[in-house]
């Protein structure tokens, strides 16, 4: 029998192109790390649009998965309850873990802290179940790799000095009473004006203004920690 070479080899790039494509989609390992790739994107109650919103997530923000539904990613709130992500906002390509977004190192620590919107206030605390406003501060910079002083005015001492003027988000923002000679409550800088922070017993962390009103009076000082 005569043998069509040109079939043969037409055949065996088949092969490999099948072959190619099966290995792209073997169902992938959980826990798994991604990145969210896309602008605000709906965090959800289950896997459906139709599902309620809980809260968004920033591009850039990294994410520990625990399985995937159809094309929904899910991972545990810093509340326990379970959050779902569509798939078409998620990367777990290394490369794109690597890059977080290209989102520069003070953006991703306001992304980062903006999942912890509404955690409560709890004198001492320094987790997700509770923070006080330094202990807020360090743990999400600890989350990104940089220990930083764990109490307010010993953060003083951390990064280098910038002037209120010169605020970009991601900078610890610093405050001391009138009267006082040490810093007694921090937060991170938002932009425009605005920080995230834990504010005080019976309050959640939230955005404030450091423009207007009580922040703006006691103003004290700021901390660039990633440049």
């Amino acid at each position: 029998m005569k043998i069509n070479k040109k079939l043969i080899a037409t055949l065996s790039a088949f092969v490999l192109l099948v072959s190619g494509f099966s290995m792209t989609v073997v169902a992938e390992t959980f826990p798994c790390t991604g990145v969210i790739t896309g602008d605000n994107v709906n965090v959800r109650a289950g896997a459906g649009t139709d599902r309620e919103i809980l809260t968004q997530a920033s591009k850039g923000i990294t994410l520990t998965f625990y399985g995937k539904y159809g094309n929904w990613y899910m991972y545990k709130r810093p509340n326990g309850v379970e959050g779902y992500i569509c798939g078409d906002y998620v990367s777990t390509r290394a490369e794109d873990i690597a890059s977080r977004g290209n989102i520069s190192g003070g953006d991703r620590v306001v992304q980062l802290a903006k999942q912890y919107l509404g955690v409560p206030y709890v004198y001492g605390g320094s987790s997700p179940s509770g923070f006080d406003c330094s202990g807020f501060t360090s743990y999400i910079y600890r989350q990104l790799g940089y220990n930083i002083n764990r109490v307010a005015h010993d953060q003083l001492a951390n990064g280098v000095p910038v002037s209120k003027s010169e605020l970009r988000p991601g900078d610890l923002v610093l405050f001391m009473r009138a009267g006082n000679t040490y810093v007694n409550h921090v937060g991170i800088y938002a932009g425009d004006g605005m920080m995230i922070h834990a504010p005080q017993t019976g309050d959640v962390v939230k955005y404030t203004s450091i423009t207007t009103g009580y922040y703006n009076n006691c103003y004290y000082a700021a901390r660039r920690i990633i440049h």
